[in-house]
């Protein structure tokens, strides 16, 4: 956190959180949310929040069986509404895939649901109504999907619903954990609006229970991963360290890892592997060494052999612009897309037949090279 806040104020941009994580004076109140779906036995709960006239209210439904439940989901700040159903099963996605036609890489939306949106359609990944528009194109999501905004049920939700359209249709959603993932798993609020805790206390929910294995939010949480490779490209939230590179895990193994810790209080993943992993400074949700430049050209090249990739392709690490380290093998997108969105233009990183472009939300492109990029000095 308090890395970010320097960031904010070297580049000149508003701190948008205090120093103990929680948005400074933050007026956000219990307001429309959900669904939210959980598990209770043989029953099934689907709980709202909704305005009625000036004020909201909860809303609760009782269900089955999950082929019965029709869901949606209203946005009203953006005047988005969709309509998706509960999945028939969940299970833990693969980590390796072939080359892909088109990737779109997009990461730190941070409950922001009016940027998510900007970015998705104008780069033509849906259409107007919100559906998969990008054929066999893959759409990789680097975390922090959560915190900060006051949209993040709905963003998750769209995710979500994505999944199953771009499955259809030959493409793919990569949904890649963060810190702040991990963090709201392990029921960490600390950044966590107080919208949320309000409306936690409206549907009688605590909000410790909104992502673990009793909800559907939860349980399809636990399916993802913390690293994947497509093609020759790896792409995970924090990046590579020459710590974990150490360990000679697979990417398999630190998935596996990964979901047989997720929901556990930091002082309680104890095994070697685990701890390498989860670190809050070297681990793969925390890591910020290649995105700020401060590895070595060798320990880059380690960390890409250990991926078995030609590049990697991070978050976490909030930058000015789209930043290609170490002649074009790290790959930053975390960008400040509250505020850029409030200056009409967002940015991220396109795939395409194998080079690299930044992508704007007009859906204009350019290639992401041919811009000057840091080398650490030698």
């Amino acid at each position: 956190m308090l890395s970010r806040l320097f960031s904010l104020l070297l580049l000149g941009m508003p701190m948008l959180v205090s120093a103990t994580g929680h948005e400074p004076n933050d007026a956000s109140k219990a307001d429309t949310d959900g669904p939210h779906v959980f598990y209770r036995g043989s029953k099934i709960l689907v709980k709202y929040i909704l305005r009625r006239d000036t004020g909201v209210v909860a809303k609760s439904l009782e269900y089955a069986n999950k082929k019965e439940i029709s869901l949606t989901c209203q946005v009203p700040k953006t005047g988005d509404s969709f309509s998706f159903l509960l999945k028939d099963e969940l299970q833990p996605e693969a980590c390796i895939y072939p080359a892909a036609p088109r990737i779109l890489a997009l990461s730190d939306i941070e409950g922001d649901f009016l940027a998510f949106k900007t970015m998705l359609q104008g780069a033509g990944v849906v259409d107007a109504s919100l559906n998969w528009n990008f054929g066999n194109g893959h759409l990789v999501l680097l975390g922090d999907y959560f915190d900060r905004g006051l949209q993040v049920t709905e963003c998750l939700w769209l995710i979500y619903k994505l999944e199953s359209e771009a499955e259809a249709a030959g493409g793919k959603v990569h949904f890649i954990l963060g810190n702040h993932e991990i963090l709201n798993l392990q029921g960490n609020s600390a950044y966590v609006r107080r919208k949320y805790l309000e409306n936690a206390r409206l549907i009688g929910e605590d909000y410790k229970v909104w992502f673990d294995r009793n909800s559907e939010l939860g349980r399809w949480l636990r399916t993802k991963n913390a690293i994947e490779k497509i093609g020759d490209y790896v792409f995970c939230h924090g990046g590579i360290s020459p710590e974990l590179a150490r360990t000679r895990l697979s990417l398999t193994e630190i998935n596996k890892i990964c979901r047989q810790n997720l929901g556990k209080a930091q002082e309680d993943i104890l095994s070697e592997p685990a701890k390498a992993v989860f670190d809050l400074q070297t681990g793969i949700f925390w890591y910020r060494g290649a995105a700020r430049n401060l590895a070595s050209d060798a320990e880059i090249t380690y960390a890409l052999q250990f991926a078995g990739a030609k590049r990697m392709v991070v978050g976490h690490t909030l930058q000015p612009d789209l930043t290609a380290n170490y002649h074009g093998r790290v790959i930053c997108i975390d960008l400040y897309h509250e505020e850029n969105l409030r200056q009409g233009f967002m940015k991220t990183l396109l795939i395409e037949d194998g080079f690299c472009y930044s992508l704007n939300n007009l859906g204009e492109k350019s290639s992401l090279f041919s811009v000057s990029f840091p080398r650490k000095s030698e």
